[in-house]
């Protein structure tokens, strides 16, 4: 299933596997998810803190407030399928956090590693 990213009032983005609540503007794909556990992934959450929404590997958001799980997501890149690695990142001045493919978080800061690279081919 396609994780999808979103945009709300050019201020909360939100990356989802499901559908989005009203406002949302999809700004595209940050690659594939898998519904059901397999070799070599982990689970990917879904989680808020502030109204904003953010990924992790924790199921118990990082203390924050837990709101689904999304999927599956490849601990490192998978041999002989096309990937993309999933950074968390934050805006700069603003501390929105958002997804990207992107390691420099497209010019925003990037708080650590990907979470996990999912499938894009």
């Amino acid at each position: 299933m396609s994780l999808d990213r979103f945009l709300k009032s050019g201020k909360d983005h939100l990356s989802s596997v499901w559908h989005v609540p009203d406002g949302h503007a999809r700004e595209g794909s940050m690659g594939r998810l898998y519904t059901a556990p397999a070799a070599g992934t982990h689970p990917l959450y879904l989680c808020v803190v502030r109204g904003d929404h953010f990924p992790t590997v924790d199921v118990n958001c990082e203390g924050q407030q837990y709101v689904t799980r999304l999927g599956w997501i490849h601990d490192t890149p998978p041999a002989g399928v096309a990937s993309a690695p999933l950074y968390r990142c934050l805006v700069n001045g603003s501390r929105e956090l958002f997804e990207s493919n992107d390691p420099n978080c497209e010019g925003q800061t990037s708080p650590g590693g990907p979470l996990g690279y999912a499938v894009t081919g």
